[in-house]
């Protein structure tokens, strides 16, 4: 005899054991419940021994203790158990007929389907079928009229209760089956997106740097809880310089978020080699064109500010064009160049357009989740009220920290009402080169000190 492991579930086998308790009782108590006019001592003796055998039963239950086979041997034991007692009571009801006790096979076969499913209710049907036909035929001397009458008065709807019994237990385990696949799935899904947050907050600078001359400010908020398919960042380069990028993969989600880390090495790597944008972004394209074929793009825009020399160098991959806001003619200006989607042709390349910086100028990159950003009735955030607030923030002084969360606050209110369908993000730096006059004006006068 072999047995399972310990702390083994059995909750069916307990609640089967509590049913056999009732049926042990009623069985015990038949004649006083006027279903049987007599016990006999057989009966008594079958009573006892079931039960020892259901004692037995809740024993293992509750030690969590299984025998291998456990169930078909309980299920067999109790159709041999019932049929005894059917045997010792035929003929002891009040009517004299078959025995009081043969509903009790229904439950068996109810059984029989919970534990075995509706091949088990049927074969079990069938078990107790001959069986009390065997019981017609010894009680009724094998009268052919008795046993067609026992087939349509009880084995026809032994095998009713075990059809239905059975379709009801099977249908309950296919959708708990479905369930759990259902949940299994999500939980991977979970586990997925899960993974892509984590992987597109690492791709996120966590704080932008300390650049000397320039104030920075950027905020960003992905559409979906698990990442996104936008992308910035500010990278101090060498002689003072700093290069900032904004882009957006074409494919939101997940798939966006699994282009992003190859966009960013691919930059990172370009970045250190060339110095114009418009040479790193024909080198990220060239890098990046096969892994994003057929159906994903990537709109990008490259700036290098020169902070000691007062110059500004941009180019566009199909990325909106910055908002350049002069701060002596508080004007703004597109910085509009040419440029195809990263991802489309190989040997792409985008022109470098420069500007000269003054104090005080200040610079807004944004993707289109901003100005593309619908109410309730579909209307834009749009460009024009982008320009506007950037240009107010300015005109009062505010800081860019300011300027950018007023902004978001904007769009967040704008499309509150159908919620946000498209990544945001905001990347704005303002040109500040007195920093830098005062830190060569300290580091002159501690040379003039340490000479004198």
């Amino acid at each position: 005899m072999r047995f399972a492991y310990q702390n083994v579930p059995q909750e069916s086998e307990l609640v089967v054991a509590i049913f056999r308790t009732v049926l042990i009782f009623l069985a015990a108590l038949a004649a006083a419940l006027g279903t049987a006019t007599a016990i006999r001592m057989e009966m008594r003796v079958s009573i006892f021994a079931a039960i020892v055998y259901n004692a037995a039963l809740f024993l293992l239950a509750l030690l969590r203790i299984r025998i291998h086979g456990q169930r078909l041997v309980m299920l067999v034991l109790d159709v041999l158990l019932v049929t005894t007692w059917i045997y010792f009571t035929w003929g002891t009801g009040l009517d004299a007929g078959a025995s009081p006790l043969v509903p009790f096979y229904y439950l068996i076969i109810i059984v029989g389907a919970l534990w075995f499913g509706i091949t088990g209710a049927l074969t079990t049907a069938a078990g107790v079928s001959g069986l009390y036909l065997l019981l017609i035929s010894h009680f009724s001397g094998v009268d052919a009229l008795a046993m067609v009458e026992a087939i349509f008065r009880q084995v026809i709807y032994l095998f009713l209760v075990a059809l239905a019994a059975g379709y009801v237990v099977d249908t309950h385990k296919r959708e708990r089956e479905l369930w759990a696949r259902s949940q299994a799935l999500l939980a991977q899904y979970q586990e997925r997106f899960r993974a892509a947050q984590e992987m597109y907050e690492l791709l996120i600078p966590a704080e932008l740097p300390q650049v000397p001359g320039l104030e920075l400010a950027a905020r960003w908020r992905p559409a979906l809880r698990e990442g996104g398919g936008d992308f910035y960042d500010a990278i101090p380069l060498e002689d003072g310089r700093v290069m900032l990028a904004i882009a957006d993969v074409a494919g939101k989600a997940t798939r966006g978020v699994i282009k992003l880390p190859l966009f960013k090495a691919a930059f990172l790597a370009a970045a250190q080699v060339w110095d114009e944008p418009g040479q790193i972004l024909s080198r990220v394209n060239h890098i990046v064109y096969s892994q994003l074929q057929p159906d994903m793009f990537i709109s990008a825009c490259v700036l290098v500010i020169d902070v000691p020399r007062r110059r500004l160098q941009y180019a566009n991959a199909g990325q909106d064009p910055p908002i350049f806001i002069r701060n002596r003619t508080r004007e703004s200006v597109l910085l509009e160049t040419g440029g195809l989607l990263l991802g489309i042709d190989r040997n792409a390349t985008y022109p470098t357009e420069e500007q000269v910086l003054e104090t005080g100028d200040t610079l807004c990159l944004y993707t289109d989740g901003i100005t593309e950003a619908r109410d309730a009735g579909g209307e834009e955030f749009g460009y024009q009220n982008l320009e506007a607030r950037v240009l107010a923030g300015v005109a009062i002084g505010l800081s860019l920290d300011s300027i950018v969360e007023n902004i978001f606050d904007a769009v967040q209110q704008h499309a509150h009402a159908e919620g946000r369908h498209d990544d945001t993000t905001l990347l704005m730096v303002r040109y500040h080169p007195e920093e830098l006059e005062h830190q060569a004006a300290a580091k002159g006068e501690a040379e003039v000190t340490v000479g004198g």
